[in-house]
């Protein structure tokens, strides 16, 4: 038996395969430093110019869930905010919020996936509040999908998945009944309405996987939107350097190729349409594209609901400038300023819970809710 501690074994390993990785990651950076000019020319990635001054009315929608364990069990609260932003001249004023909150018990199978599931259905309620205020807006910004993908639906019929079948059925039909209700409300099917946008940090190697094709071929754009004007001879080039291509992890990819102020080409996400729930809405079509808004902001990717010949790239290029001058605060985790301002407010959600948590437990000790009950029977002797 070997007397090695864990250090002395890191040593060993650090010593013998420091070379290896840092070899494949300056491999991969000049494989990057190949590509990014290529997708630039090609016209998979263009730049943006901002709106100065800018004048957008805009809400921003943002959701949250926590989870407390009890009784061997949990409680959850999940809620969203909807904080709407008044931008004149660059001048930023609050004109409002809203929020709701639901709450109750919960248990562990697929708890993650009903717990999204909430939001989304919290998320589309906001939104649908605010398009009934009848205000003015110019966008509504909601940080979830704008439809749900076949991996949240449910697998089994066991009776341990019926709250979340339960779960996904309350979400889709909250979804099917928003577009049903307020479809020629939104941009672009009416060029006066607001537009709604799902932004998430996510699918980053969508772009990755367009690019794999042989856009040379009329097969090969069909996920391209093309108005995009994609110089399909120079996207072609870059089939030649496809083993870099597949050697790079999406996340650095997308890191590689997207610069400060620019944003991919827009593509289809809804290629096969049985991959999106619920069928109905998402038969409109859902356009994607990722964009950067500054050196200091993460990657974020914008879903819309839609498809050419309504969305053009002229109007997409507008959409990414105002949402790149929403992006002049934060990090590399950060939102659209209105986004972000709601998320302020869900903070607190954490510590409600936990209050929540107290409350039922003092209760169960007491009896008080039993003593309750039993109250209202002394009269019916």
């Amino acid at each position: 038996m070997s007397n090695r501690s864990l250090a002395q074994t890191l040593a060993v390993q650090t010593q013998l395969h420091m070379s290896g990785t840092v070899g494949r990651l300056l491999q991969q950076i000049r494989d990057l430093e190949q590509l990014a000019p290529l997708f630039v020319e090609a016209g998979l990635v263009k730049p943006i110019e901002r709106p100065n001054p800018l004048n957008i009315n805009v809400v921003g929608i943002a959701t949250r869930s926590a989870v407390q364990k009890t009784l061997g069990g949990f409680l959850y609260a999940s809620a969203a905010v909807s904080l709407e932003l008044m931008i004149q001249d660059n001048a930023v004023s609050t004109k409002g919020q809203d929020s709701l909150c639901e709450l109750d018990d919960i248990d562990f199978v697929n708890q993650s996936k009903r717990l999204a599931l909430i939001q989304i259905r919290q998320a589309y309620q906001m939104a649908e509040q605010r398009l009934l205020s009848g205000e003015s807006l110019d966008l509504i910004l909601m940080d979830c999908p704008l439809f749900l993908g076949r991996d949240m639906a449910p697998l089994k019929d066991a009776p341990e998945h019926a709250e979340y079948r339960t779960a996904y059925e309350q979400t889709l039909s909250v979804i099917e009944q928003f577009w049903q209700n307020h479809k020629e409300k939104l941009y672009p099917w009416n060029v006066a309405g607001p537009i709604l946008a799902g932004i998430a940090s996510e699918k980053f190697g969508a772009i990755l996987y367009v690019a794999k094709q042989d856009l040379r071929t009329d097969q090969g754009m069909e996920q391209l939107l093309s108005s995009e004007g994609i110089d399909q001879q120079a996207a072609g080039d870059i089939l030649s350097h496809l083993r870099g291509l597949s050697s790079i992890g999406e996340q650095r990819f997308i890191n590689g190729i997207l610069s400060s102020f620019t944003r991919t080409a827009a593509f289809r996400m809804s290629q096969k349409q049985t991959r999106l729930e619920p069928k109905l809405a998402a038969e409109n079509g859902l356009v994607g594209f990722h964009f950067k808004g500054g050196n200091s902001t993460g990657i974020r990717l914008v879903q819309l609901a839609g498809d050419e010949p309504e969305w053009q790239a002229n109007a997409l290029d507008k959409l990414c400038g105002q949402l790149m001058c929403l992006m002049a605060v934060g990090g590399q985790k950060a939102y659209p300023l209105p986004i972000q301002l709601a998320e302020q407010e869900l903070k607190q959600l954490d510590q409600f819970v936990k209050y929540y948590k107290s409350n039922i437990q003092s209760a169960l000790k007491s009896r008080e809710v039993e003593d309750i009950w039993l109250s209202d029977l002394d009269g019916e002797f």
